[in-house]
C-alpha cells in the first residue's frame, strides 16, 4: 500500500450554490458561491503550515478552484485526476434533495439506504466508482511523496475510505464531509489508518489568521 508513515490530507470543497439549495450535483461543473471561495481561502491559510508535497484534484471547477488556492501557499499546481471527479447522478443532478425525499417509498428512499448499492437510473454503480478509485490511488500511491493532498468531493471522499482505508462501503455515508473539512489517512504498519475526520475548525472559528495543528 505505501511506505509507512506517509501522509495523505483528504479536503472537500468550498460551498456551491447548489450545496446551499440541497441540490445533486454529482459530475455537473458547478462553481464555488463567495461562501465557498471564503471557505476555500480559510483552507489554505489552515494548511500552509503543514509540509505538503504534491496536490491532486478533481478536474471539476468547485474542487479545482479550491485546490489551486492552497496550492499557491505552497507553490505547487494541482495534479488533475479526472478519476477524482464526483460521483454522477445522472437525472438527479440540478434536483432537489428535499422534492425527491417527498416519496417516502421511492428510489431517494432506497438510495438513501444504501447509496452506492442503489444508484439513480442511469448513475454510477459501485463497481465503477471503485474500479476509477482504485486507480486513482494506484497514481497517487505510485509517487515518491510522503505528504499528499488530494482535493474532491463527498461521494468521492467516501469512496476513498472505502478503497483506501478499507471501511465497508454499505457504511462509509454514515460519514459526514462538511465543505472544506479535512480528514487524514496515516500509512501505519503497511496499512492505512484513519487518523481524524471531517476537521472544519478553519471554518467555524478561530480568530483571523491563527494558526491552526493540521496534523
Amino acid at each position: 500500500m505505501g511506505i509507512d508513515g506517509r501522509r495523505i490530507l483528504l479536503a472537500r470543497h468550498g460551498q456551491t450554490q447548489w450545496n446551499q439549495e440541497l441540490r445533486f450535483q454529482g459530475s455537473t461543473d458547478t462553481p464555488l458561491n463567495e461562501t465557498g471561495r471564503e471557505q476555500a481561502r480559510a483552507l489554505a491559510a489552515r494548511l500552509s503550515s503543514w509540509p505538503m508535497e504534491v496536490i491532486y484534484s478533481s478536474p471539476l471547477d468547485r474542487a479545482l478552484y479550491t485546490a489551486v488556492m492552497v496550492g499557491e501557499r505552497h507553490g505547487l499546481t494541482p495534479v488533475v485526476l479526472p478519476e477524482l471527479c464526483e460521483v454522477g447522478f445522472a437525472g438527479w443532478e440540478g434536483k432537489s434533495i428535499p422534492d425527491l425525499a417527498k416519496d417516502p417509498g421511492g428510489d431517494y428512499a432506497r438510495w438513501r439506504a444504501d447509496p452506492f448499492f442503489n444508484p439513480p437510473e442511469g448513475g454510477e454503480t459501485w463497481e465503477e466508482i471503485f474500479r476509477r478509485l482504485s486507480r486513482a490511488m494506484e497514481i497517487i500511491l505510485d509517487g515518491p511523496q510522503q505528504r499528499i493532498l488530494i482535493v474532491s468531493h463527498g461521494g468521492v471522499m467516501r469512496g476513498l475510505y472505502a478503497v483506501l482505508a478499507d471501511m465497508d462501503p454499505h457504511k462509509v455515508w454514515n460519514m459526514d464531509f462538511s465543505n472544506c473539512a479535512i480528514s487524514g489517512i496515516e500509512i501505519r504498519w503497511g496499512r492505512p489508518c484513519l487518523a481524524f475526520a471531517n476537521d472544519n475548525l478553519h471554518i467555524r472559528g478561530g480568530e483571523p489568521g491563527q494558526r491552526m495543528p493540521v496534523w
